[in-house]
């Protein structure tokens, strides 16, 4: 069987710190709940710190109950979603935002997976015969094609959205990354640039499993306890969702195991660029998208789960995590 280490973070086990926490607890009495417990209110807290105005905060099992969840509370029954052709809400999530809410999803054509203010427009414009309500913009932060907003484009997006009468959404299930590449803070990737929600996404960063669903402005979710359950995330025992939240936004966990993902996909960048492979974007986060033959992908593809991407262009990706050792990307790049 081939080595899955570079297919994506769900394929890791989980982080050694997050397994003993797990183990920590589970000789303790169950205190609560269905996000009633003292470890889910300690994330709740920590989240709470970097923002001014009071928040609100679901957690999921997965990113796609994340996307959904949010959305959920977001959106009326006839509102629309404008987001990135490439986004998972429309991809990799099965339709599940549509099936489960049945709201329609629009899409912007974009290269590089990122919304701008005119492809918003664009997308309005296409559409404005069609009766569609425009209620949310759906970002994706570092984007599905590892590219990253900077502050002042998140602000404009934002700041266009608002006027527009609609919401911003931000799937953040690799967001430790981007404040990683982009060494800011929650408070300024956030707050500083008016998102209304977004997501943290723990699997990702090393949990067995859980997402956090976080609302900038409390209002903005009403009957919380009502969307999960709708949703299938009524987590009875949530103090181990809970806790695994906690341990990893604790000392910025979550970035720091992001941070050295990123230190190897760089790693891995140069190396390839060194050996000739070009780079289909920019290397900004933990993601790597190279251009490569298909005899190079048999060498490497022998060994590693690996497959093209965008097969037309011959374009790989090469994910790398916060298990990732630099040995791991002397060893692919030895087959290349």
């Amino acid at each position: 069987m081939t080595k899955k280490d570079f297919r994506g973070e769900v394929w890791n086990n989980v982080d050694e710190g997050v397994l003993a926490e797990l183990l920590r607890i589970n000789a303790e009495p169950v205190d609560g709940k269905v996000g009633h417990d003292g470890y889910t209110a300690r994330a709740t807290a920590l989240l709470q710190s970097f923002f001014k105005k009071e928040i609100a905060v679901l957690y999921t099992v997965n990113g796609t109950a994340a996307n959904v969840v949010a959305l959920k509370a977001l959106l009326h029954r006839y509102g629309s979603v404008i987001c990135a052709e490439q986004a998972h809400i429309h991809t990799y999530e099965c339709g599940a935002v549509e099936y489960n809410l049945g709201n329609k999803i629009l899409t912007a054509r974009t290269p590089d997976a990122k919304l701008t203010p005119a492809r918003i427009e664009s997308v309005m414009q296409e559409h404005a015969s069609h009766g569609f309500v425009f209620e949310v913009v759906a970002l994706t932060e570092p984007t599905e094609l590892g590219t990253l907003y900077t502050l002042d484009e998140l602000r404009a997006i934002a700041e266009f959205a608002h006027e527009k009468g609609m919401r911003v959404f931000l799937d953040g299930a690799r967001l430790g990354s981007a404040l990683a590449s982009l060494g800011v803070t929650l408070t300024e990737l956030i707050e500083g640039t008016g998102i209304d929600a977004f997501t943290v996404g723990g699997t990702k960063a090393g949990a067995m499993f859980g997402e956090a669903v976080v609302f900038t402005d409390k209002s903005l979710l009403c009957e919380g306890e009502y969307v999960l359950k709708q949703s299938l995330q009524h987590f009875d025992k949530s103090k181990f969702l809970g806790a695994q939240m906690a341990y990893l936004l604790a000392d910025d966990r979550w970035v720091k195991n992001f941070s050295h993902a990123n230190e190897m996909a760089t790693l891995l960048a140069r190396g390839l660029t060194k050996k000739g492979y070009a780079l289909y974007l920019p290397v900004e986060s933990n993601m790597v998208f190279c251009v490569m033959d298909e005899e190079a992908l048999a060498r490497a593809g022998a060994v590693y789960d690996l497959k093209y991407w965008f097969k037309e262009q011959k374009v790989v990706r090469i994910a790398t995590t916060f298990a990732t050792k630099r040995e791991d990307v002397e060893a692919l790049l030895a087959l290349l």
